[in-house]
């Protein structure tokens, strides 16, 4: 029975232990949050017999087999950090990093204890991901030639003033891009792979009082030639679809939400409707979680490498990095 300890109760955090609470050979042992309240609604709901501390250093030296990393974003790296480097497992929430800086002391660490860590990409997992994988792995649109992806959410005053850590470049790194739209630029890369040419703008047009980005757009293009146009904003009407289109020489393929639809040249379109189980959270959280999550002790259990460890995530850190550097040297 592994020992498991969840660093940050915040509202992912419930995501994490419900899932943890649904696995065998498992057990939320530990529940750390600096406000005692958040962990103990966690503990109300999914561990009743978990112990509640303030203070993750105290936990190094204990008996966890692995933590989950859940507080504000500037923290991931060196808890992560931390905790590999005293014999601990890490599954974390994303990103990886804030800085190239933090993200090259992780790898050190990693390097140092391989396999041990891995992070929260869990659209990864969605049904209407492994269906685009396998129509691309099919041919069905010949070579992918690019990609393009939307995020329009929308995000107010309220969300911010309830965790004042998101709106603020210290604790979270960014805003739009890192905390919001990370996922589809991930997928976006899942199909065209890492750019070699990123051009980019990032702004706040929504809540100009923020110190965050609440818009940013990117064009990408890579070194086989692909081409990924990218735009994710907060300031829309309600938290749309995520739409993703992959294009290659002989069709289309568009993800809409949960829906999918094939257009091959010269064929009616054929559409796909993918049920994915429904987790807790947002809506468009959907259920990835769980086989994320499950796939993560899966690989702890047999010694596989796990597909969203420190290296299956570089790409996107990278990319991500590379926005914000040229986005915000053309903002001035």
């Amino acid at each position: 029975m592994k020992k498991i300890g969840i660093i940050g109760c915040g509202g992912i955090a419930h995501v994490h232990a419900w899932v943890l609470a649904g696995m065998e050979r498992v057990k939320i042992s530990v529940l750390c949050d600096t406000d005692r309240t958040h962990a103990e609604e966690i503990a109300l709901d999914y561990a009743p017999e978990a112990e509640i501390v303030t203070n993750w250093e105290s936990l190094l030296d204990g008996d966890l087999d692995a933590v989950h990393i859940c507080t504000p974003h500037a923290l991931h790296a060196p808890m992560a950090k931390a905790f590999l480097e005293h014999g601990k497992a890490v599954f974390c929430e994303k990103p990886s990093a804030v800085s190239t800086e933090q993200f090259e002391g992780l790898v050190f660490s990693d390097r140092a204890h391989p396999g041990k860590l891995g992070f929260c990409f869990q659209n990864r997992y969605n049904e209407t991901t492994r269906l685009m994988d396998r129509l691309v792995a099919e041919g069905r649109i010949g070579a992918v030639l690019g990609a393009r992806g939307f995020v329009t959410w929308r995000r107010d005053a309220d969300y911010y003033a309830a965790g004042p850590w998101r709106g603020r470049p210290e604790t979270a790194g960014g805003g739009a891009l890192i905390n919001q739209s990370i996922h589809t630029l991930d997928l976006l890369l899942r199909y065209c792979g890492e750019p070699d040419l990123v051009k980019s703008t990032v702004a706040t047009h929504h809540l100009p009082e923020l110190a965050v980005e609440d818009t940013v757009e990117a064009w990408m293009s890579f070194p086989d030639g692909k081409r990924a146009c990218f735009y994710a904003s907060n300031g829309y009407a309600k938290d749309a679809p995520v739409l993703i289109e992959i294009q290659g020489e002989q069709g289309r393929i568009c993800m809409n939400g949960q829906e999918v639809t094939l257009y091959r040249d010269g064929a009616a379109p054929e559409h796909f409707l993918c049920e994915q189980e429904r987790g807790i959270g947002k809506d468009y959280w959907g259920c990835g979680h769980k086989a994320c999550i499950r796939d993560f002790y899966r690989a702890l259990d047999t010694g596989e490498r796990y597909p969203n460890d420190l290296q299956g995530t570089a790409a996107t850190f990278r990319a991500m990095m590379e926005i914000y550097r040229e986005g915000r040297r053309d903002c001035g």
